[in-house]
């Protein structure tokens, strides 16, 4: 039973004891029992006005909290990982002892332990508006390289210098295949580096998952981009994430925060040469070192060596099939049918046209009539026009809408 509050004037009145004349009546009208107003009078009587204060409620001794050895060990620990800039949450600093030889194993707390310990330290915010982890349903493939995603990001050399950062990591593990950096913005040289690096140590992957950057992909924009071809000619399968979703690709956009703290807690590199170098450190310590949370503590290496990994398509997959609906160019008779630009000829100036473009096979149409049919030529953006487009005397009357 939760022990009764007594008021600061009580306690005076009852320490004064001498101006009472009827205890019994005083007790009654406080609502207070005799062993109260006693107690109060005799800690006056013992330590002043002190005595009247509220005492320590803490227990003499609690024998089921850590030992003051244990507690130095987890916070020297955690002080330890959090200088390193890798994660330093209350498994890692459990997975962490157990690996360290020097550590006596009968010290190594359990979870909860390492986390009351942080807590009662204040070392852990509470959060208690955050969805919980239970609440989330995981995806991932079965297989190792059964699906590689894929992205890039920015960082900056010690001098300020903007360098993009490539990386594909493996669904199914985690295990990240390749990782570099160049100068300026991610362009297609860069992303294709590190699908051919992880292609050499990993094998050719059934299927690629990537955001709709340009680099990436040019489904958005009516075409293939040399990435999606490359990776087609392999045999591998190219998907893409819904736009401004970026939790289809979750797994590399949260390793990205990974990689940064750990690149923050070293010294900037000055050089583009210095950052790979830094890079490949890095890969070598998360694939082989640093132990999963997704993987109940195993790392990715291990999870990516204990399945038979799958294989793309025995042939190249064909290529997709691009509808666009643009207007000929009133000046110029040309089409946009990305990413070429096509002369159809002045007569068809002003219509609207579909085309239908099937690798280099383009076939436009006006309403339900055929504007053009060509091959076209896959090192040149303008397609020029052919016999069928030099007759611009009469103008094509345009389809009711």
């Amino acid at each position: 039973m939760a022990q009764k509050v007594t008021a600061m004037d009580i306690r005076m009145a009852a320490a004064l004891a001498g101006q009472i004349d009827n205890v019994a009546e005083f007790c009654r009208r406080e609502n207070i029992s005799r062993e109260t107003f006693y107690k109060w009078r005799r800690r006056f009587l013992q330590h002043g006005l002190a005595g009247l204060q509220d005492l320590s409620r803490r227990p003499r001794r609690c024998p089921g909290q850590s030992s003051a050895v244990v507690e130095k060990l987890v916070l020297d620990r955690r002080q330890r990982l959090l200088d390193q800039g890798v994660d330093h949450g209350p498994e890692s600093i459990v997975w962490s002892l157990r690996d360290d030889s020097t550590v006596d194993a009968a010290l190594v707390p359990s979870r909860s332990t390492v986390w009351r310990i942080l807590t009662r330290h204040s070392m852990i915010t509470p959060q208690p508006q955050k969805r919980p982890k239970s609440a989330t349903k995981r995806f991932c493939f079965t297989r190792p390289n059964e699906c590689w995603q894929s992205d890039w990001t920015q960082w900056q050399l010690a001098d300020g210098t903007h360098v993009a950062i490539a990386g594909t990591l493996d669904d199914h593990s985690r295990y990240l295949v390749g990782l570099h950096a160049a100068t300026g913005d991610a362009d297609g040289e860069l992303v294709w580096a590190v699908i051919m690096a992880g292609i050499w140590e990993c094998g050719i992957p059934a299927m690629s998952l990537t955001d709709n950057g340009s680099v990436y992909t040019g489904r958005l924009r009516g075409h293939e981009s040399a990435f999606e071809i490359n990776l087609r000619t392999l045999g591998t399968q190219t998907i893409n994430s819904t736009p401004y979703h970026p939790q289809t690709c979750g797994k590399i956009e949260r390793f990205w925060q990974t990689l940064k703290k750990w690149l923050r807690a070293q010294r900037a590199p000055m050089t583009i040469a210095e950052l790979n170098t830094l890079l490949d450190a890095f890969r070598d310590f998360y694939n082989h070192h640093r132990r999963h949370r997704a993987h109940r503590g195993v790392t990715p290496a291990a999870v990516f060596s204990a399945t038979v990994s799958a294989r793309p398509a025995p042939r190249p997959l064909p290529g997709p099939v691009f509808v666009t609906c643009n207007v000929v160019d009133k000046k110029t008779g040309r089409l946009n049918v990305g990413p070429y630009d096509v002369n159809v000829g002045l007569r068809w100036a002003g219509h609207q046209c579909h085309a239908i473009r099937d690798g280099d096979h383009i076939t436009i149409f006006s309403g339900n009539r055929l504007v053009r049919t060509l091959v076209a030529n896959p090192k040149r953006r303008y397609q020029p026009g052919d016999k069928t487009t030099r007759s611009y005397r009469t103008r094509e009357p345009q389809p009711a809408p």
